[in-house]
């Protein structure tokens, strides 16, 4: 089963003054390759459909480190689709998150996903946000239980920036059944 994405890379400016992209189609293709090995135990696939440089968002650095007004803000660039709507970042300082993505795919299936300067990184952190629009909630460890903490420490939808990329088999469950893979045919 495979999932369309339609990547934006979408570079900042701020006062009018590009900021040098991070981002290009060849490192979204590589990132991607490890979302699909994370999401493989799934069965789910994704599939750029397009890869587009989008013209740079003029916002102020102190401007970005709000993740729900930043997705908001991308969204609106682009009507919806028949496609997941993926934006692709600069590093944002003050960002706790290493995206956005609108849970459930509601209004709409897009995310947006930070720069974390390699593939396995920029892909991880793609994968988890993916997995917000699957409809799979944060992992929350309690780490003084030691065994839950040594279960779900490396799970992909921890929160917070982990390095982590395992899912259970409720999550993967909850993917499959979720609102969008069955829009996709799933």
């Amino acid at each position: 089963m495979s999932i369309p994405l339609r990547i934006y890379i979408t570079p900042f400016a701020e006062k009018g003054v590009p900021e040098p992209g991070k981002w290009s189609c060849d490192t979204a293709k590589k990132a991607l390759d490890v979302v699909n090995t994370i999401w493989s135990k799934a069965k789910i696939a994704f599939v750029i459909s397009d890869c587009l440089t989008d013209k740079p968002l003029d916002v102020a650095k102190s401007a970005r480190n709000n993740d729900q007004r930043m997705l908001d803000v991308l969204s609106l660039r682009h009507a919806p689709d028949n496609a997941v709507h993926i934006y692709l970042v600069n590093p944002i300082e003050n960002l706790s998150a290493g995206g956005s993505s609108y849970l459930h795919s509601d209004p709409e299936p897009a995310s947006f996903v930070q720069w974390y300067g390699n593939d396995f990184a920029n892909g991880r952190a793609w994968a988890h946000e993916l997995g917000h629009l699957m409809s799979v909630d944060h992992v929350e460890i309690d780490y003084s239980n030691e065994k839950q903490a040594a279960a779900l420490g490396s799970n992909l939808m921890t929160r917070g920036l982990s390095v982590g990329s395992d899912l259970t088999k409720q999550q993967i469950e909850t993917a499959k059944s979720s609102k969008l893979v069955k829009r996709f045919g799933g």
